[in-house]
């Protein structure tokens, strides 16, 4: 298989496919999808499948509540298979030398906070912590939309705006692991003098003008796509969405100027929506320099296994380069 040469501290990706060693017992690892709403975690064997999976919410009310869960989950699959280490994709800024999470996300209480050193209190197996978005996107280069690609942009959409890039087949990290944190491009300064693309283009975003909208109470749940549905009976919706996916096109403009990919992989619940892709490259074909920059755009196709499986192939790519 191809490997995928990273930037900063691991030298090969024997990315997602491992053989398996005769007369060595099988080995799992207990991966984590971190993400603003929900958790989920899979139980993935050695050689990469996925044997066991769930979710729950995401613990919003403490870091030891939060760490106190996912040793639960550690400790329910180390009562039915020997385990390996952990890997962990989590939101925000991560230094993945340290596991420390500098941001992450919408998990406020995380920020500042060694996740790997938390969770080494309780267990010895080896830890890697990895941003989301680079998970994402190592697994859409490994099999997915992204597959036998160099230079590629991956950006997601869900509760902020997050996203990876590689150049070279190298996976880009910038010098305070930063590089991808495409929700912090300011959009329509004139109008949102400190708008960003987390609080314009963001899926929670396009859930917060809905709810206005429709005069609903800021804790009512509502689906992106239950909106989506709205816009053939709905002008007013219609409309909204209209102004949201404008904002989003403009983000994915910007991109695509700056670094020039083989492909922008848009991932994150709402690129599944089958209507979303033809809104946006109807707004970037109205843009007059889309044509001077005009790229590839797919929808992700890992989609909601993307951070399991980025998670999983980080770990043993830091588990290989430690034997090395």
């Amino acid at each position: 298989m191809k490997s995928i040469l990273t930037s900063r501290g691991v030298d090969t990706f024997h990315l997602f496919f491992f053989k398996r060693t005769k007369g060595v017992f099988d080995m799992a690892i207990v991966c984590f999808d971190i993400g603003g709403t929900d958790i989920k975690y899979a139980l993935i064997s050695d050689e990469g499948e996925i044997q066991s999976r769930g979710s729950t919410p995401t613990v919003q009310s403490s870091t030891q509540e939060f760490i106190s869960l996912l040793v639960k989950k550690i400790r329910n699959y180390e009562n039915r298979t020997a385990i390996s280490g952990i890997g962990i994709s989590i939101p925000g800024i991560v230094n993945n030398q340290t596991g420390k999470t500098i941001t992450a996300g919408a998990i406020r209480h995380l920020y500042n906070k060694n996740i790997k050193r938390l969770l080494a209190e309780h267990f010895v197996y080896p830890i890697h912590v990895e941003n989301d978005g680079r998970c994402a996107l190592v697994a859409e280069m490994t099999s997915g939309a992204a597959k036998g690609l160099q230079d590629v942009v991956l950006m997601t959409i869900g509760t902020g705006i997050g996203g990876a890039i590689a150049f070279n087949g190298k996976i880009i990290y910038g010098k305070d692991f930063k590089t991808g944190e495409f929700g912090m491009i300011r959009l329509d300064v004139g109008n949102h003098p400190d708008g960003t693309m987390h609080e314009l283009a963001s899926t929670s975003a396009l859930i917060k003008s809905y709810k206005e909208k429709k005069f609903l109470f800021p804790s009512t749940l509502v689906d992106a796509k239950l909106i989506f549905d709205e816009i053939s009976r709905d002008q007013e919706i219609a409309d909204l969405v209209d102004e949201w996916v404008t904002y989003l096109a403009a983000g994915v403009f910007n991109i695509a100027a700056s670094f020039n990919p083989q492909k922008i992989v848009v991932g994150g619940g709402i690129s599944a929506n089958q209507n979303l892709l033809p809104l946006l490259l109807e707004k970037l074909e109205k843009n007059p320099h889309w044509k001077d920059y005009k790229t590839d755009i797919e929808p992700a196709f890992y989609k909601n296994n993307a951070g399991l499986i980025g998670a999983y192939s980080f770990f043993k790519s830091s588990e290989l380069a430690i034997k090395q």
